[in-house]
C-alpha cells in the first residue's frame, strides 16, 4: 500500500479522532450534567437546572451514551425533571406560559413512557398543571387515572383532595323553592342531622397526617417526625394533632427514647381530657404506662455533644433554637458563630450542630440537604486531623441516605458508599477504640448502599450479564485498607456493627455481631447488656437475665444492667425480683427517673 493511501487513511482517522466527541455520546458526561442540574434544582435555580437537563439529555441521544446506570427511562426521566422545573418555575413568577412549557414536556414524554413510577409522576404532575391552568374537566380525569392505576401512589391522597375540590366547584345548587322545601322538611324530621363537613384547614391537617402515616410506614422516621411537627404546629387545635403526638410516642418507643414518647403520650392526654374522650384517653394511658417496660441499650456518647464550651450569646441562641426545633433558623446561627474567630473546639461544636440541623431542616426543604453536606465537608477540610472529624463523617453517611431516599435522589446512594469508602481508608489503622466502633456502624450502612446501587444497576429481564458490586463478607473483621487488626479494633468494630444493625431492628444479625465482641472481649459489658436488649424485644427473658447478670457482675455500678433486669423479671411476672433491681439502679443514682418509672409500674 503506497504512502499516499496511507495519509488519507491517517487523516481520516485523525478526523474521526476530532469529531467523535461531537458525535459520540460520553456516559460520565451525561451523568455529570445530570447530578449538577439536580443541584441547581435543589437550590430553585429552575432556570440553569433546565438548561443542564437538556444538555443532558442532548448528550445522551447521541451514540454510545449509556444511561441505564442513571435511570431505566432517562429520556422520560430527563423530560419530567425539565417539566418539574418550568413548573416550579409557574408557582414561583405567576406566569401561566411556564405551566404550557411543562405540559409540553409532558406530553412529549408520555407515549414513550414504560416505567410504571415515571407514568405515575408524569400523571399527577399533569393533573396539577392542568388544574393549575383551570381545566378541571381534564384535570380531574388525570387525577381519576391515578388514582385507579395506582392505589398505593403517595399522590394519591393529594389527587383524592383535588377532585374533590373540583367537584365542589362544580356542585350543583338547589333552586331557592328547593332549598325552603328542604329547610321544612328537615324542622319535621326526626332523624339525626348529617355530620358536617370538615373546614378547609381539617382537610389540610388531615392530608399532612396521611402524608406523614405514608412516610412512616415506608421506614422514613425522621420526615414522619418532621411531618407530624408541622401539623402541630400549623393546626394545633385539630384532631390530627392529637393524633400526631401519639403517633410520635409511638415512633420514640420504637427508637427507644422513652423521654420523648411520655412528653408526646403526655401531650395527648392533655388534649383527650379537654375533649372529654374517655375511651382513647384509656387507650393512650396505657400506652403511658407501657413506656417504662422499654429496656435502656447503650448507645454511643457523641464527643462533640459532650463539650464543654464558653458563653456566647450568638451560640445560647443557636442551641435555643435547635431545642425548639427551629432547625434552619439555628443552622444560620451556628454558621455564623463557626465563622467567627473561635478556638477549634468551639468551631468543631458549630459545625457540627449546623450539618445536623440542616439535615433536620431538609424533611421540610429538600434543597438544605446540600447545605448540610457543605458544613459536614467545611468541618472535615478544615480539621481534618481533629479527633471529632470522624463523628462528622459520620453525621455525613447517615444525610447521605436520607437524601438518597427522596424521590429522584438515588444517585446520592454512591455519595454513602464513596464517603464510606473515604472513612475506612483514613481509620482503618486507627487505634482509638471510639473510631473503630464508629467503622464498625458504618459497615451495615456500606451494604445498604451497596444493596440500592445493585437495584437500580438492575439489568433487564433478557440480559443477565451486567456485573454486579461484589457483596461485602460481613464476616470479616477487616477491609481493604487493613491487613492486621488488633483484638481491641476488631471488638470495637463488631460492636459498632451490633449497633447500627440493633438500631434498625434487625436483630439476628445485631446478635451475631455482639457475641464476636463478646467473644473477644468476655468483660465488655456494654456489649452483654445490649444482646439482653434484644433477647427482651424477642421475649427471650431468661437468656436476657443471664446477659444482664454477667453485665453487673462485671461491673456492680452498671446502671443500665440493673434497670433491664427489673424489665426482664417484671415481664417474667417476678415482681419482687423486679422491685429488687430498681432499688439497686436507685442506690447507684437516686434520680435515675426510668428506675422510679419501674417502681411506679410494679403492681404491690
Amino acid at each position: 500500500m503506497n504512502e499516499r493511501i496511507w495519509g488519507i487513511i491517517g487523516g481520516v482517522a485523525l478526523l474521526l479522532a476530532l469529531l467523535s466527541p461531537l458525535v459520540l455520546g460520553n456516559s460520565k458526561k451525561v451523568e455529570r450534567l445530570f447530578e449538577e442540574a439536580e443541584v441547581l434544582y435543589e437550590r430553585s435555580d429552575y432556570e440553569n437546572a433546565i438548561k443542564k437537563f437538556e444538555a443532558a439529555l442532548k448528550e445522551s441521544n447521541k451514540p454510545g451514551a449509556k444511561t441505564r446506570h442513571i435511570d431505566e427511562d432517562f429520556t422520560t426521566l430527563a423530560h419530567l425533571k425539565i417539566a418539574l422545573c418550568y413548573y416550579e418555575l409557574a408557582e414561583k413568577t405567576q406566569d401561566v406560559r411556564y405551566y404550557h412549557n411543562a405540559i409540553a414536556y409532558i406530553t412529549k414524554a408520555w407515549p414513550n413512557t414504560h416505567v410504571p413510577k415515571h407514568q405515575e409522576e408524569l400523571t399527577y404532575l399533569w393533573a396539577e398543571v392542568l388544574y393549575k391552568i383551570e381545566d378541571f374537566e381534564q384535570a380531574k380525569a388525570k387525577f381519576a387515572w391515578l388514582i385507579e392505576k395506582f392505589p398505593s401512589s403517595e399522590f394519591k391522597i393529594e389527587a383524592e383532595r383535588r377532585v374533590a375540590e373540583i367537584e365542589q366547584l362544580f356542585k350543583v345548587e338547589p333552586e331557592p323553592e328547593q332549598l325552603v322545601e328542604n329547610e321544612m322538611r328537615s324542622n319535621v324530621s326526626d332523624e339525626s342531622e348529617p355530620t358536617p363537613s370538615q373546614s378547609e384547614p381539617e382537610l389540610q391537617a388531615e392530608a399532612m397526617y396521611n402524608q406523614a402515616s405514608h412516610l412512616r410506614e415506608q421506614g422514613s422516621i425522621n420526615a414522619a417526625l418532621q411531618q407530624y411537627d408541622n401539623i402541630i404546629r400549623q393546626y394545633p387545635e385539630s384532631q390530627y394533632a392529637t393524633k400526631a403526638y401519639i403517633d410520635k410516642g409511638d415512633l420514640y418507643i420504637k427508637m427507644r427514647d422513652s423521654k420523648n414518647a411520655l412528653a408526646n403520650y403526655e401531650k395527648a392526654l392533655d388534649r383527650l381530657v379537654e375533649l372529654d374522650e374517655g375511651d382513647r384517653k384509656t387507650e393512650i394511658y396505657k400506652k403511658y404506662h407501657s413506656v417504662y417496660l422499654i429496656p435502656q441499650h447503650i448507645g454511643d456518647r457523641s464527643k462533640i455533644e459532650a463539650l464543654t464550651l464558653g458563653s456566647n450569646n450568638r451560640l445560647a441562641k443557636a442551641n435555643r433554637l435547635r431545642a425548639e426545633k427551629e432547625y434552619e433558623a439555628a443552622a444560620k446561627e451556628y454558621e455564623i458563630y463557626a465563622n467567627t474567630n473561635l478556638s477549634t473546639e468551639d468551631a468543631v461544636y458549630a459545625l457540627y450542630w449546623a450539618g445536623r440541623c440542616y439535615h433536620s431542616a431538609a424533611f421540610a426543604n429538600v434543597t438544605l440537604f446540600t447545605k448540610s453536606a457543605e458544613a459536614f465537608e467545611e468541618f472535615i477540610d478544615r480539621y481534618s486531623d481533629n479527633s471529632h472529624t470522624i463523628e462528622a463523617y459520620y453525621r455525613l453517611v447517615l444525610m447521605y441516605i436520607d437524601w438518597a431516599k427522596m424521590p429522584g435522589s438515588s444517585l446520592k446512594w454512591q455519595l454513602v458508599l464513596d464517603t464510606i469508602k473515604e472513612v475506612n481508608a483514613r481509620y482503618a489503622h486507627s487505634d482509638d477504640p471510639s473510631n473503630q466502633r464508629l467503622l464498625g456502624r458504618l459497615e451495615p450502612l456500606r451494604d445498604l448502599a451497596i444493596e440500592e446501587i445493585n437495584k437500580r444497576n438492575q439489568p433487564e429481564p433478557d440480559t443477565d450479564n451486567r456485573k454486579e458490586i461484589p457483596q461485602p463478607n460481613n464476616n470479616k473483621i477487616t477491609d481493604n485498607t487493613s491487613s492486621r487488626v488488633t483484638t481491641e479494633q476488631a471488638k470495637e468494630k463488631h460492636y459498632g456493627q451490633g449497633l447500627s444493625l440493633l438500631d434498625r431492628n434487625q436483630y439476628p444479625k445485631a446478635i451475631v455481631q455482639f457475641q464476636k465482641a463478646i467473644k473477644l472481649d468476655p468483660q465488655f459489658k456494654e456489649a452483654h447488656c445490649n444482646l439482653a436488649v434484644i433477647y427482651i424485644e424477642q421475649a427471650d427473658y431468661e437468656r436476657a437475665i443471664l446477659s444482664l447478670e454477667k453485665a453487673a457482675y462485671i461491673d456492680p455500678n452498671f446502671i443500665e444492667a440493673h434497670f433491664n433486669l427489673g424489665i426482664a423479671y417484671l415481664r417474667l411476672g417476678k415482681f419482687e425480683e423486679a422491685r429488687n433491681a430498681a432499688n439497686i439502679a436507685l442506690s447507684i443514682n437516686e434520680k435515675y427517673e426510668p428506675a422510679h418509672q419501674l417502681l411506679d409500674s410494679i403492681a404491690d
